[in-house]
C-alpha cells in the first residue's frame, strides 16, 4: 500500500467509528455549557442554593425551642415570558433544603395560595403547633427587558421569603425574611 492509501484508509476507519457512535448519550459537564439567553431551571437552582442559606441565618429564623425550623413549600409566582413546571421548581427547592440541614420540609403543594396557609394557620390558634410549619417558603419571579441598540437586556428578580405560619404569633401572614438576587442576561438582536 502506498503511502496515500494507508492515509486514506485509517481516514475512512476513524470516520466509520465515529458514525458508529453517532446513537450513544454523551453527557455533558454543566459547567462546560454554553449560558443560555433567558432564564433556566439550572439558573433558579443556583440561586436558591445561594440565597436558602442566607435566609436561614437570621435571627428569626434560628432554631426554634432546640429544633429546626419546619418549612412548607408554597407556590410560585412567576411574571416572566419563560415558564417553568412548578413542580420541578419545588424539588429543586425540596433538595436545596434537606441538603443544607438548616430545615426540615413540612409539605409542598403547588395547589394552595399563601392565603390559604395563612388562614389553615389562623384556625389553629390556641391549639398544639406541633404539626404546623413555622414558615411557607414563597418564590416570585419578575422578568424585566432594557432595549439598546444591539441587545436586550433580560434583568430576572428573583425573591426567596419565609413567611410566619405561628398561629400564635403577632407576625402570623407576614414576611419575615426576605431575600433576592438578580439574574442578567443579554440577548443580542
Amino acid at each position: 500500500m502506498t503511502k496515500t492509501n494507508i492515509i486514506l484508509f485509517s481516514a475512512t476507519l476513524l470516520l466509520f467509528n465515529f458514525g458508529c457512535q453517532s446513537g450513544k448519550t454523551v453527557r455533558v459537564d454543566s459547567s462546560q455549557v454554553a449560558e443560555y439567553k433567558d432564564l433556566t431551571i439550572r439558573d433558579l437552582d443556583e440561586f436558591s442554593a445561594k440565597m436558602f442559606p442566607r435566609l436561614m441565618q437570621s435571627p428569626v429564623t434560628q432554631k426554634i425551642s432546640g429544633r429546626v425550623p419546619v418549612i412548607a413549600i408554597g407556590p410560585m409566582s412567576a411574571q416572566t415570558t419563560v415558564e417553568f413546571p412548578e413542580s420541578i421548581r419545588i424539588n429543586g427547592l425540596r433538595n436545596i433544603i434537606t441538603q443544607s440541614g438548616l430545615a426540615s420540609i413540612s409539605g409542598t403543594t403547588s395547589n394552595s395560595s399563601l392565603n390559604q396557609f395563612i388562614s389553615f394557620a389562623k384556625s389553629q390558634r390556641g391549639r398544639s403547633g406541633a404539626n404546623l410549619p413555622d414558615y411557607v417558603l414563597t418564590q416570585q419571579i419578575f422578568e424585566s427587558r432594557e432595549y439598546q441598540s444591539k441587545v436586550i437586556n433580560k434583568t430576572y428578580r428573583y425573591i426567596l421569603e419565609l413567611v410566619d405560619l405561628n398561629p400564635n404569633s403577632s407576625r402570623l401572614g407576614q414576611v419575615v425574611v426576605s431575600e433576592s438576587e438578580d439574574i442578567i442576561k443579554m440577548v443580542r438582536k
